[in-house]
């Protein structure tokens, strides 16, 4: 089928199915991206956990300006552009740190740390009058927090955080705000970059069920019992996938059964205590016998709770920041409840980095894929041809109509309708001017 199928202005043919290669390789369309996505909307910059401390920060990306991300003197947290108002050097050169305040290497202009100017080190060279107040750091117009996760927008008028993530808040609820003191980053992030597309890594995060029989054959074989036992290898009737408004989505893989809990406990019975103080008795019922829950918030942060131990859940956030049409970094946290015990911790961290750090078991198959694919996808013949997504054509009109959570459900999970709706999504945003 010919790219000449899709439909006029866009990159996806709905009704046929398919997605153009240009939309995973080209830099002009990476160029739209950041034009139209990533400096319009909202993106993920850190967790709060990462700044616990007045003057803690971290130093993150968005779209393609660096900016620093602080706890203020008054507790609050802000972001701001990372450059120098008089000749642009970056401020921070570290990823995190703490500061009382900044001061710029280049010619030492100090500022606040709210980002108001205190001196040029040459304030008597000044034209007189000269106004301090207009030349602090440039703040990034919208820094807003949900269930502790700081997102960011270059655009004063965007729409409020609460309201772009929509009813997707419901299942964020059920991974981040279980529980009274909410999660924890554990430890800093892993980063490394990878010659791929960002999207492939948010369509593989939001569900990609397919894939996982065959990529990730290698550490199924290696544990075969593990795996067996943890339902790796048959995917239950109750599994479900999940897409929201605003492109949001999830696939919610459950045990097999006759894996219930009694077999092998999904979660720590004194954690889901404390759970049933927080959510409510439909949110309960989804974790309950839950293997496997990956998400994605649009546009790039996604999400991974997967088996640690019996009774142990790993819960990873994954950010894919693109860095042209064919190359992305990607930035990975584990994070556990603030009110696990510190032996429980010690073994998400280790579980986490072991299965999806840099080195991850997990990771290495699917890293080695997506480059090949882009470089197979990367040139004149091969764009003449676009992907396909036909599996998911047969359900996009067909959602479960029982489901109890919100967004529209799909089954079974094997099928790619809601990766399918991630892109009917990012076209819609693409072509919108």
């Amino acid at each position: 089928m010919q790219e000449a199928c899709l439909s006029a202005g866009g990159w996806v043919d709905a009704a046929q199915g398919v997605v153009s290669r240009e939309a995973f390789v080209s830099d002009d369309v990476y160029r739209l991206e950041l034009e139209r996505i990533f400096e319009k909307g909202w993106c993920f910059l850190a967790h709060e956990t990462e700044i616990p401390a007045p003057g803690d920060y971290v130093v993150r990306t968005l779209g393609k300006a660096p900016v620093i991300v602080i706890r203020d003197t008054d507790g609050g947290v802000k972001a701001m552009l990372n450059s120098c108002r008089h000749r642009g050097a970056k401020l921070c050169r570290s990823e995190a740190g703490n500061a009382r305040r900044f001061v710029c290497p280049y010619h030492g202009w100090s500022y606040e740390r709210d980002g108001r100017l205190i001196s040029t080190t040459f304030d008597a060279h000044m034209p007189p009058g000269m106004d301090f107040s207009q030349w602090g750091l440039i703040p990034v117009a919208r820094v807003e927090s949900y269930c502790g996760l700081v997102f960011g927008s270059w655009d004063a008028d965007a729409a409020d955080l609460a309201r772009h993530l929509g009813d997707f808040r419901w299942y964020l609820d059920c991974f981040f705000a279980r529980t009274p003191a909410g999660m924890q980053v554990l430890a800093p992030p892993h980063r490394w970059r990878a010659k791929a597309n960002w999207k492939v890594g948010a369509l593989n995060f939001i569900g990609d069920s397919q894939h996982v029989f065959t990529t990730h054959v290698g550490p199924t074989t290696l544990n075969p019992l593990r795996s067996t036992r943890a339902g790796f290898t048959k995917v239950a009737d109750r599994s479900v996938q999940i897409i929201t408004e605003g492109g949001h989505g999830c696939t919610l893989s459950y045990l097999a059964p006759g894996l219930g809990e009694d077999v092998y406990r999904t979660h720590d019975p004194a954690l889901t205590a404390i759970y049933a103080t927080m959510l409510k008795p439909e949110q309960l019922n989804a974790l309950r016998h839950l293997r496997v829950a990956v998400g994605n918030v649009f546009p790039n942060l996604s999400f991974i709770e997967t088996q640690a131990g019996s009774g142990e859940k790993s819960l990873i956030l994954r950010l894919w920041h693109p860095l042209s049409g064919s190359e992305m970094e990607i930035l990975s946290w584990v994070l556990a409840e603030k009110e696990a015990p510190e032996p429980y911790k010690a073994a998400v961290l280790d579980s986490g980095f072991h299965n999806f750090g840099v080195a991850g078991v997990f990771e290495q198959d699917d890293i080695e894929l997506w480059a090949s694919a882009t470089q197979a996808a990367d040139n004149a013949i091969a764009r003449r041809y676009p992907y396909s997504f036909h599996t998911g054509v047969p359900l996009l009109d067909h959602p479960i109509p029982d489901y109890e959570g919100p967004g529209r459900a799909f089954r079974p999970v094997l099928a790619e309708v809601i990766q399918f709706e991630f892109m009917r999504h990012w076209d819609r945003v693409m072509t919108a001017g």
